[in-house]
């Protein structure tokens, strides 16, 4: 682990940012040096095909003993002038090899794209051959038509046999809109008690519901309210006036003889 970091960081600087800066400069400067820019696009060819190897065979190069010791001396001697080893590998090696299969490496980057683009324009008219047929059934089937009527797009020896499922779907329909009221209204008649199975006491109570109330007949020791309290005292009053007045003790029995002491002879 730490191996691999100081090499991460050795590479960063010596292998990138310094050649780097340095193609850089021989860009900037004008008159263009020749020599400077053929050294440096030479390490960047080798720089770049190392990277390409490594990506692919990463996962079996970190098995290698001493792979990232090996590479951090590798990169430094391609990057450092001294040593210029990226003009070496790439005249002694890359160069050799690449003039003597441009032909079949540039037939093949020919063939892989013409491939690689066929696929993809093949693979976008499948799928939108398939989105396009599911938005055409989708709209034929939420397209309302006439019972018996013929499907579109079926083949002709079909058209004549409707779907047996929309034929039940629709029965089924009829039937409810026909006998749906019907069938409700004869379970809550059935859900509900007959009129003739009600108790007595519930006959009595609807039927003396139904009669209209009599008024109450008021009690001889009702007193009622105020105003009839104060009628009835007023005529108790009345009454007793009327008998005790001397108009009406004419009327009454002699009063009883007193009687009489007769005194000792």
């Amino acid at each position: 682990m730490l191996m691999s970091m100081l090499s991460h960081l050795l590479s960063a600087w010596f292998a990138f940012l310094l050649p780097s800066y340095a193609t850089w400069k021989a860009l900037a400067h004008r008159p263009v040096s020749e020599p400077d820019l053929e050294r440096w696009c030479m390490y960047w060819a080798v720089v770049g095909a190392f990277v390409a190897f490594e990506y692919v065979t990463i996962w079996l190069l970190d098995w290698v003993p001493f792979y990232w010791e090996f590479r951090t001396v590798f990169l430094l001697f391609l990057s450092l002038p001294q040593t210029q080893g990226s003009t070496w590998v790439y005249q002694t090696y890359l160069q050799p090899f690449l003039i003597k299969n441009q032909a079949d490496i540039d037939a093949s980057i020919t063939a892989v794209q013409t491939n690689t683009l066929a696929f993809v324009q093949s693979r976008i008219q499948v799928f939108w051959q398939t989105f396009w047929d599911l938005a055409t059934k989708s709209a034929a089937s939420n397209q309302p038509r006439a019972p018996g009527a013929p499907q579109a797009g079926a083949p002709a020896g079909q058209q004549q046999q409707p779907a047996s499922g929309a034929n039940y779907v629709e029965l089924a329909r009829s039937l409810w809109t026909s006998y749906g009221s019907s069938l409700i209204g004869a379970v809550k008649q059935a859900a509900s008690p007959a009129t003739g199975a009600q108790p007595a006491a519930a006959r009595a109570q609807a039927a003396s519901a139904s009669r209209p109330a009599a008024s109450p007949v008021p009690s001889p020791y009702d007193v009622g309210s105020s105003s009839s309290v104060q009628v009835n005292q007023n005529a108790f009053s009345s009454e007793m006036v009327n008998n005790f007045s001397p108009a009406a003790s004419s009327s009454l029995p002699p009063p009883f003889p007193e009687p009489q002491v007769v005194p000792p002879q």
